[in-house]
This record gives structure tokens, C-alpha cells and sequence, in this order.
């Protein structure tokens, strides 16, 4: 029997987290837009071919943008419009009229893509150095480790969030949510003296704390074909 709806199935749905580029409006202007565009992506081109935009419209007055035009200019420029925030109902409407959906995120989640200029004068040993917290991470605060590993001497509390571009090492209890490689490395780990996270990510795979037993002893969570793994240290 179960092998029958295996057969008749066309798809299966699974639960996986993505970073997507905000680039929130502050012009509408047709050729400011343009040449500003024009001359961030000639700095960085690697870094914006075919990646998906996220536009955010809270700074704008929805009805004086022509969200078709700024599309096009977006793709033709090789970046990829996928959804919009912070538009009135009428652009929302016509976001989905041109196949975008329409997203409600917080702009505190917002980070910003391009670093000011100070920031790219560290040296490489800066950039690969692991990021090193002593103490502990307290609930509703956020700690990310662009680049690097992030390492924490000690407890993490539920509703907190650790982000990493590398791994996460958390001596003491890992409670809250931790996302490893978030730069798409799959390699990443997660190691942790015990196990009381809400959320456990590695390169946009993801596993909720209803799907998981709390390990009392030290762990690490790792990804192996595509399904977070935990395994004790």
C-alpha cells in the first residue's frame, strides 16, 4: 500500500530556510535607480549574478512605483526580483499579477549585503578568525559570525539565535535556535556540551525541536544527504 502512494506521488513537500537580498527602495526615480544599480553591481558582479531580491517598499509611496519597470531593470542587470514587502494592497496585487509573492518579514531581520569600505580593509587572518563569545547569550539576542566560526563559552537561552557562516561550537547548553553554514556550506557543524535548541539549521536545511530528542550529554548535528543528523561527541 504505502508503496502504491509513493508511486502516485508528483511531489513531497519539505521545510528548508533560505537567505534572500532586501534591497529596499528609497527612489523611485527611474535613472537614479538605474545608475546606482549600475555601479554597485560593477564592484561586486560575482557577488550579484542571479541572486534573489527580496524588494522592500516601506520607504516609497507605492502608487508613484512602477514595480514592472524596476523588475525588468533588476533582471536585466542579471539579479533575480522574487517578492515584495512593505507595499499597499494595490502593489501587492500587482506583485502577484507579475508572479512575485509578497512577503510580511521584519526589517530587523534586514543585514546589510555590501560592508562599508573600513570593513574591507581587515586583513585575511581578521576575516578567518572564529568569532568568540564568554558569556552567556541571553533570550532575544542575536549573535552572527560572518565568514567564521562562532564559538560560545557558554549557555545559550531559548529565544535566542546563533548564526554562523562556518561552524557553531556552544560550550554549555544550546537552547534557542543555531543556523551553521549559512553561506550554503554544507560541511558545517554544530557541537554543543547538551541539547535543548527550538531550531537547528546547516546550510538552509532545517529540523524544529518537535522532531528531536534534547541530548543531556555533548552532541554534534551535522548534514548527511540532506537530513540534519545528530550524533553524540
Amino acid at each position: 500500500m504505502n508503496d502504491n502512494i509513493l508511486k502516485s506521488q508528483a511531489f513531497k513537500l519539505k521545510g528548508r530556510l533560505y537567505t534572500f537580498t532586501v534591497m529596499q527602495i528609497l527612489h523611485t526615480d527611474r535613472a537614479l535607480f538605474a545608475q546606482h544599480l549600475a555601479d554597485v553591481i560593477i564592484k561586486a558582479p560575482r557577488l550579484f549574478d542571479k541572486i534573489p531580491v527580496v524588494l522592500d517598499c516601506t520607504a516609497i509611496d507605492s502608487e508613484s512605483f512602477d514595480l514592472q519597470w524596476f523588475c525588468k531593470c533588476l533582471r536585466e542587470q542579471g539579479l533575480m526580483p522574487i517578492a515584495i514587502q512593505g507595499g499597499n494592497p494595490l502593489l501587492e496585487t500587482l506583485a502577484q499579477c507579475h508572479g512575485l509573492a509578497v512577503l510580511n518579514a521584519s526589517l530587523n531581520h534586514d543585514k546589510p549585503l555590501v560592508r562599508k569600505n573600513k570593513d574591507a580593509k581587515q586583513s585575511s587572518s581578521d576575516i578567518l578568525k572564529s568569532k568568540l563569545l564568554t558569556t552567556p547569550i541571553r533570550s532575544g539576542q542575536q549573535v552572527v559570525s560572518k565568514g567564521s566560526d562562532l564559538v560560545i563559552t557558554a549557555s545559550v537561552s531559548h529565544g535566542a539565535e546563533l548564526l554562523a557562516d562556518g561552524n557553531i561550537h556552544v560550550y554549555g547548553a544550546l537552547r534557542g535556535r543555531a543556523l551553521a553554514g549559512l553561506a550554503g556550506d554544507k560541511t558545517a557543524r554544530i557541537f554543543c556540551q547538551s541539547l535543548e535548541a527550538e531550531l537547528l539549521s546547516i546550510a538552509g536545511f532545517y529540523l524544529l525541536s518537535d522532531s528531536f530528542e534534547p541530548q543531556a550529554c555533548p552532541c554534534q548535528i551535522f548534514l548527511q544527504d540532506e537530513q540534519i543528523k545528530i550524533e553524540p561527541l
